[in-house]
């Protein structure tokens, strides 16, 4: 089976990472013959896909431009798989892979676009994508149950093949490690610096915890929101409290070291840190407006899922005052069970189900 993956961007975000594991699981599987197709053909996930002799086939779409040139080039080039996977919706492509006749199967990975207002020509794609998934798709995937919901009411959706699918993470061996005690509380947050992210909220749970010298918050990561956070440290005293270490390639350590990791976002689409948090056996607080986040967390560690900001501050003071213990051993141990759910063979399995129903 000839399957092509179908990504708009060449970068290596959080969905291109996705396909790319997807489609190095697929080489090993001998009923499928896996290759991308990056209609956006600049970024490193060009050499990436190389590095792991993964074939990609370049687009050379243009931001900004309808590309409609491309059409006749894309309908002959997918003519030739058995099976057309799209993990992202443009117009052109969704056309040449109708004209094309081949069975397609459709990713909605939870791009909402939530924390911002849309414009026209996003409205517009909105609507041709709607009728796209309704019409023209053999079957849909979603990387959550709250995108499958999202997706439903948004787009209307009303077909009956539709299945969540969890992304599968590179998770570490399954070490079973304790943490280091100590009298300071170590908390971590990870992700880009971006509104959706709210780490606001987490600053916010900060500043009203009882004794913060016992604690030491270290986030991780870099985005446009940098500037207004670094600023609300300051102005919330925070300054020796809270410490942004920037963008980390090596998260291990971090996930060893800390106690607890906040992950204050809200209408996540999946929840890639909670799982590799809990590979490590660290802690997972979030919110109950977190999305796939919340799911995540509602699957392993209920209690750990609050509704305000009031309630975190709460559960920091009681860790600091060792009257919680989340370090159990025995709680370690369940994280790191659980996230062994999310493996990228395990995600591939799914999908090879997914092609032989259609």
């Amino acid at each position: 089976m000839k399957v092509l993956h179908i990504i708009w961007s060449s970068g290596i975000g959080g969905i291109e990472s996705v396909v790319l594991n997807l489609a190095i699981a697929q080489q090993k599987n001998h009923d499928i013959k896996p290759v991308l197709f990056a209609a956006k053909s600049q970024g490193p996930l060009i050499d990436k896909a190389k590095e792991k002799n993964i074939e990609l086939l370049k687009g050379n779409f243009k931001k900004g431009s309808s590309n409609i040139s491309k059409l006749n080039d894309c309908v002959k080039l997918f003519s030739q798989f058995d099976v057309l996977h799209i993990h992202s919706f443009n117009p052109v492509i969704a056309l040449a892979a109708i004209l094309s006749k081949r069975k397609i199967v459709f990713t909605e990975h939870g791009n909402f676009a939530f924390e911002r207002k849309q414009g026209l020509l996003e409205l517009i794609s909105k609507k041709l994508q709607q009728l796209f998934l309704n019409k023209f798709t053999q079957h849909i995937t979603f990387n959550s149950n709250f995108s499958k919901t999202t997706a439903i009411s948004s787009y209307h959706l009303n077909g009956n093949s539709l299945s969540v699918v969890y992304n599968g993470v590179e998770l570490p061996p399954l070490i079973h490690k304790e943490k280091q005690t100590s009298d300071t509380i170590r908390i971590g947050f990870v992700g880009r610096l971006v509104e959706v992210k709210r780490v606001d909220r987490l600053l916010e749970s900060i500043v009203a915890v009882k004794n913060k010298s016992k604690i030491i918050v270290e986030l991780i990561g870099d985005g446009p929101q940098k500037k207004n956070i670094l600023q609300q440290i300051s102005k919330c005293n925070l300054t020796d409290t809270v410490q942004l270490l920037g963008f980390k390639n090596d998260l291990s350590n971090y996930y060893n070291q800390w106690d607890l990791l906040i992950a204050p976002s809200s209408n996540e689409a999946f929840g890639l840190v909670a799982i590799e948090a809990y590979s490590h056996g660290c802690a997972v607080a979030v919110f109950n407006d977190g999305g796939g986040l919340a799911e995540l967390v509602n699957q392993c560690e209920p209690t750990m899922v609050f509704n305000t900001i009031y309630e975190l501050t709460i559960f920091i003071d009681s860790l600091i005052e060792r009257s919680i213990d989340i370090n159990k051993t025995s709680l370690q141990n369940h994280r790191r069970a659980f996230s062994q759910k999310f493996s990228i063979a395990q995600m591939e399995s799914s999908i090879k189900q997914v092609y032989l129903s259609l």
